[in-house]
């Protein structure tokens, strides 16, 4: 009986046993907590100072929170609060009361955020009068990205801050001025390799810093403080010669280093470390009220807001060029450009705080071009002895600058456009005159002006002078031509009179050669046709002497006459062509 009842009991141990384990580790995986930072703190009345609020998820996501801070109006008041980069969807924007002496946030973000520190807000401060002013949560909560909005707040935690008269300030140097015993060790030189220039910012919140000490030192305190000259706290009593700064605040803090020998403790080292690990939160590039837009010389007001470090350099890209760098040395937040064209102008602008955070604007505007210039007297012709001189107008007490081209040549060779700068009267009437005399050819002239303010005008319209050459060498040149082309026709035109003249000569010997020739045939055919008709006779007649009754027959008759009359057809046609060879040759 006894061992069921111990078995029982055992049992009964063990599940409550699980139950508190299981009700402790819910509870500590749920847990998130809300706290201040920097928590503690030393600042002169009049001095401001810069506390994050910040949310611990412990390894659980969390998608919103929302609170109430408190604090004594009469010892600290709210400046400004700068949203964090957490949650970027707000129900309503932070706001303070510096009567009431409260800050009100209320954010969240739908992807869930997990982390030791995240920063909800930057809320600058500034001290009123000396006392002890803390900062504490009124209310609050921190939502779990659960999907039911379960509040898993377990700890908030305010901070408590020393505010110390201004007149204070030079006991406090004396204090600090810390005057070593004799033989004691000399002030640790500090180095880091996460921070190796103490007088630069850096993004590193975490430092690794380490010194040397020598073989007497027995002992080393440090302190880690935002104020500049504090005598260290800590006490080590090894001979430490590094140590690790992890998650280190926003804003300026100064770590103290001192070593300690059998003679006491000796020189301080303060190193600086500037910490700043976001970018500015707002950058607005706007062109100063009031701005000329006809003015190639503008000014930019840059408005940076960044918590922590100044903002004065920038990279300005202006229309997609290479980028130039402007810093501003007296730190009045505005950015006087480079001279600018007429036209439009984009520029994208990226600030940079002095730890290298950046974040980028933009802008565009018009560079507007005042009226053209225009020549108002100028000549369309001249000859190449003469050098013209030519007028325009523009606007008064301005640069001109006027181009003249030749036209038609090629740029190997010798003439190509050339610039002359002249200046307008304060009528706004100005001359140019070349400075020698223009070779024969088509010239083109424009004119841009600039104003004494920098401004530029859009090109004129152009005028063309043509060079020709003077006229009594034109004539001679004209007669040169004129008789370059008479004289050899003139010889041709001989040339042929003597031909025709000489073939003349020839066709009237040739023809009175045929004429004569023609009268000979003609004579010679008459005889020769006479011969035949008499020999045609005399046949005639020997034939009929040769018949008894001497006379001929009918047939015989009627032959010699046929015979006769073919001789005087022939002979007429023979005439006839004679007559058409000497129609022919007259």
């Amino acid at each position: 009986m006894q061992d069921i009842i111990f078995h029982k009991t055992i049992f009964t141990s063990l599940k409550i046993s699980l139950i508190v384990l299981c009700v402790f580790f819910a509870s500590s995986a749920s847990a998130a907590s809300l706290s201040v930072s920097p928590n503690t703190g030393v600042y002169t009345s009049g001095q401001t100072f810069i506390v994050k609020l910040n949310v611990n998820t412990a390894n659980a996501p969390v998608n919103a929170a929302d609170g109430t801070l408190t604090f004594n109006p009469k010892e600290i008041s709210v400046v400004s609060i700068s949203k964090g980069s957490i949650f970027n969807l707000w129900t309503a924007d932070p706001t303070f009361s510096n009567s009431a002496g409260t800050v009100t946030f209320s954010g969240g973000s739908p992807t869930g955020y997990t982390g030791s520190a995240g920063t909800v807000i930057s809320i600058t401060f500034k001290s009123q009068n000396a006392g002890s002013p803390k900062i504490s949560f009124s209310k609050g909560s921190v939502l779990a990205a659960d999907g039911k909005g379960t509040n898993v707040l377990s700890a908030m935690n305010g901070g408590a801050y020393t505010i110390t008269a201004q007149e204070s300030t030079p006991q406090a140097e004396k204090i600090i001025e810390y005057v070593a015993p004799a033989n004691t060790p000399q002030a640790p030189v500090v180095v880091s390799n996460t921070h190796a220039d103490s007088t630069k910012w850096h993004t590193a919140k975490n430092a690794e810093l380490s010194w040397k000490v020598g073989d007497d030192v027995i002992a080393v305190r440090t302190l880690l403080n935002a104020n500049a000259s504090s005598i260290p706290t800590k006490v080590y009593d090894t001979q430490l010669t590094k140590i690790s700064l992890e998650n280190l605040d926003e804003g300026v803090q100064y770590f103290h280093v001192q070593l300690k020998n059998a003679d006491g403790w000796g020189k301080v080292t303060h190193f600086k470390l500037a910490i700043d690990s976001e970018k500015p939160t707002r950058f607005e590039p706007v062109l100063v009220t009031g701005s000329d837009l006809s003015n190639p010389m503008q000014t930019l007001s840059v408005k940076v807001e960044d918590a922590t470090s100044k903002v004065r350099r920038f990279s300005i890209q202006v229309d997609g060029k290479e980028p130039y760098e402007y810093v501003d040395q007296t730190g009045s937040s505005t950015i006087q450009l480079q001279p600018l064209l007429p036209g439009r102008h984009t520029f994208i602008i990226e600030a940079f705080d002095e730890a290298s955070n950046s974040i980028i604007g933009s802008l565009s505007f018009e560079i507007l071009a005042f009226d053209k210039p225009s020549f108002t007297e100028y000549p369309h012709e001249i000859n190449e002895q003469v050098i013209p001189v030519i007028k325009g107008v523009t606007r008064p007490k301005s640069k001109v600058q006027v181009s003249i081209t030749q036209l038609g040549v090629s740029a190997s060779q010798a003439f190509t456009t050339k610039t002359a700068e002249v200046q307008s009267d304060d009528s706004g009437i100005f001359i140019f005159i070349p400075d020698g005399k223009l070779a024969l050819g088509v010239y083109e002239l424009t004119a841009v002006a600039i104003d004494q303010y920098g401004a530029q005008s859009a090109p004129s319209d152009a005028i063309r002078i043509a060079v020709q050459q003077p006229g009594y060498v034109k004539i001679g040149s004209m007669v040169v031509s004129f008789l370059s082309v008479l004289i050899p026709l003139f010889a041709l035109s001989t040339l042929l009179i003597i031909g025709i003249w000489f073939l003349l000569f020839k066709f009237k010997a040739f023809r009175a050669k045929v004429q004569k020739e023609t009268k000979e045939v003609a004579a010679k055919l008459i005889s020769e046709f006479g011969i035949l008709r008499g020999a045609l006779e005399e046949e005639k007649v020997s034939l009929a002497d040769s018949r008894k009754t001497k006379k001929l027959t009918k047939a015989e008759s009627d032959l010699f006459e046929h015979m006769d009359e073919i001789l005087k057809q022939s002979e007429k046609n023979v005439e006839k062509e004679v007559e058409d060879v000497e129609d022919l040759v007259k």
